[in-house]
């Protein structure tokens, strides 16, 4: 995605008055931009009435056995198949959902007015696209997986901090039970 891309997809969403900050190597929006998305929709939201279908989510997403891919391919491969995985969660969203490269191996997800079934679906239509084999030019396809934690506000969190925070912890309970899992945040407090 070239800056051209990455500017109309974010005036699209509605998200013209931010400075556009991009990773370098996939052409998403970045870290910082996530950080401000997260303060805009955190106060909007402050200031309306919540019902479910008016909640948003945060997906914190890691490859799985990503160091040993690059470990065993090489950097090149490893950048590679990042740009490919970067494609194949843009093409999981739906129109008003954005996906962020947050570094490494790591990236995370804004999904707009959903509900705790509809985040559900999203990930595991994530998990199985990001798991098909990938063609990198070697004598036979690589697979990756990948886990995936989220939070919803304001269920989860209010502010862009403890929605991260949440979204990190789902994670990390999810990569606990295995490679390419979806948890949710209050699915952990519950059980």
């Amino acid at each position: 995605m070239n800056d051209r891309n990455a500017k109309q997809m974010i005036e699209i969403k509605g998200f013209n008055d931010f400075p556009i900050s991009q990773d370098e190597l996939t052409g998403l929006a970045d870290r910082a931009a996530l950080e401000e998305h997260l303060d805009s929709l955190c106060g909007s939201y402050a200031q309306s009435d919540f019902d479910d279908r008016l909640q948003f989510a945060i997906l914190c997403i890691d490859l799985d056995g990503f160091k040993n891919f690059n470990d065993r391919y090489g950097r090149a491969e490893g950048d590679t198949l990042l740009k490919l995985v970067a494609d194949r969660l843009q093409a999981c969203l739906r129109k008003n959902d954005v996906v962020y490269r947050m570094g490494g191996d790591e990236f995370a997800i804004v999904l707009l007015q959903v509900t705790p079934n509809e985040v559900a679906s999203v990930a595991d239509r994530i998990i199985g696209s990001v798991s098909q084999p990938y063609d990198l030019g070697g004598a036979e396809p690589v697979a990756i997986s990948v886990t995936i934690g989220a939070a919803l506000a304001p269920r989860d969190g209010d502010t862009p901090e403890s929605l991260l925070w949440c979204g990190d912890a789902a994670l990390y309970i999810a990569k606990k039970a295995g490679k390419g899992v979806y948890r949710r945040y209050s699915e952990r407090r519950s059980s």
